[in-house]
């Protein structure tokens, strides 16, 4: 072991800050008898946020004929759920847009990875009739930030791990935690957990690539981590961001089951197929909050 959890969670120092208006936004968007006002007022209070959120409101996968203009008409317009996913999307980009060097990410392929899983969350939420897309979206836009925390271990172990993964034919985070003693995941969902994040968040953070101990230790929501499970590997499957890590974890084929996915190859290739289309999609959300 490297060093033990507690320990790298506490030499996370500038993450909370960049995220405490994200969560203390989603607590307020949580309340039923929310004050819309006082919602608008704190969003306007961050000047970036508020320009992201409206160019993001804006765009054309919304389509409306007026333009969003206030935070206030945002909210009327999107309605809560939307617009909570979005300040995630806005928030989250100052952090994830680094570069991730022990995974061999270069600067913005995790934040295009993390995009890119969190379309298509959405997308198989939708598909599979869950109760809430947008909670989808944002469980696949943060399900990997436990690799900023960890890559460092990461790159200096290496070859450790990928002797490892040769040797057991286990998966990249499995090794992970056999080398330095946690792996990404735990200490993803550990950091969550310290920033109050909804429990369904932490588990899907957490279990994400460990589908068989989601189900053994009472995992809140399966059906939300078969959608972050799959979409995690369909993400990986279409290299949109991957690291060196990125083939090296496969797809718990109960996840498809739960989600009454066909595992005939035909079916998982027109699945595929249909999320290729998302790329529009995805590459506007993220030419808007780079400001291309």
């Amino acid at each position: 072991m490297v060093e033990d959890i507690k320990v790298v969670l506490d030499k996370i120092e500038k993450l909370p800050e960049l995220f405490h208006v994200a969560v203390r936004v989603a607590k307020m968007l949580d309340d039923l008898n929310i004050d819309v006002n006082q919602l608008s007022r704190i969003i306007s209070l961050d000047q970036a946020l508020t320009t992201q959120l409206l160019k993001l409101c804006n765009s054309a996968q919304y389509g409306f004929s007026r333009k969003i203009v206030t935070v206030k008409d945002a909210v009327a317009k999107l309605g809560f759920k939307t617009i909570k996913s979005l300040v995630f999307v806005a928030i989250s980009h100052g952090i994830l847009n680094s570069a991730v060097k022990g995974y061999d990410l270069g600067k913005g392929e995790l934040w295009k990875n993390s995009i890119s899983c969190a379309v298509y969350s959405r997308y198989l939420a939708k598909m599979s009739n869950y109760k809430d897309p947008e909670t989808a979206f944002t469980a696949g836009l943060l399900r990997d930030i436990g690799k900023l925390m960890i890559h460092e271990y990461v790159g200096i172990n290496y070859s450790n791990i990928l002797n490892t993964i040769n040797s057991e034919g286990i998966s990249f985070s499995n090794a992970e935690e056999q080398v330095l003693g946690f792996n990404h995941c735990q200490i993803g969902s550990a950091v969550a957990n310290k920033w109050n994040f909804p429990p369904i968040l932490v588990d899907t953070i957490k279990y994400h690539h460990n589908y068989d101990a989601a189900i053994n230790e009472g995992c809140e929501d399966i059906k939300l981590l078969s959608i972050v499970h799959i979409a995690d590997s369909i993400t990986m499957m279409l290299g949109n961001g991957m690291g060196n890590d990125g083939m090296m974890y496969n797809i718990n084929l109960k996840s498809l089951n739960y989600l009454d996915i066909s595992q005939q190859s035909a079916s998982i290739e027109n699945l595929i197929s249909e999320m290729v289309e998302l790329k529009t999609e995805i590459d506007e959300m993220i030419g808007i909050v780079n400001g291309e």
